[in-house]
């Protein structure tokens, strides 16, 4: 019988190490009479390639069609004509209100480190020469 290919591998403590199949980066501990062996990450990547449809996707935001935050405004009315007062329907006015029109949320502009610190800069020297024209 012909003897497989095995891969690259090592003996340390008396416990044997065998490189990736695939990936040949990854060592991998492995038990005697082993010829080939595949990482977990190279499983991984298989597993996601042939079942892509298997892995719960837990982190998704599913959106409700409100905006954020409605229901902390005092009066809110969806597309439907539900009436929101903080949050809780009021049933009795559902149909009696035009839609909320939500505006987009500001863009804040982000300081870079430098322009801070010479503004803080500026507000010391100020203060400094207030505290001189007091004395």
């Amino acid at each position: 019988m012909k003897k497989k290919n095995e891969y690259n591998s090592f003996t340390e403590d008396g416990v044997k190490y065998m490189q990736c199949k695939s990936c040949l980066s990854e060592y991998v501990e492995v038990g005697g009479g082993v010829t080939a062996v595949t990482c977990n990450r190279c499983t991984n990547i298989i597993m996601l390639n042939k079942f892509p449809d298997s892995i719960p996707k837990y982190n998704i935001r599913k959106s409700n069609g409100k905006p954020p935050g409605w229901h902390f405004m005092n009066e809110f009315v969806d597309k439907d004509g539900n009436v929101f007062h903080r949050g809780k329907e009021q049933p009795k006015l559902k149909g009696t209100l035009k839609p909320t029109k939500v505006k987009p949320p500001k863009k804040r502009k982000k300081k870079d480190p430098d322009k801070k610190m010479f503004d803080l800069a500026k507000k010391y020297k100020r203060k400094q020469k207030e505290k001189k024209v007091k004395k």
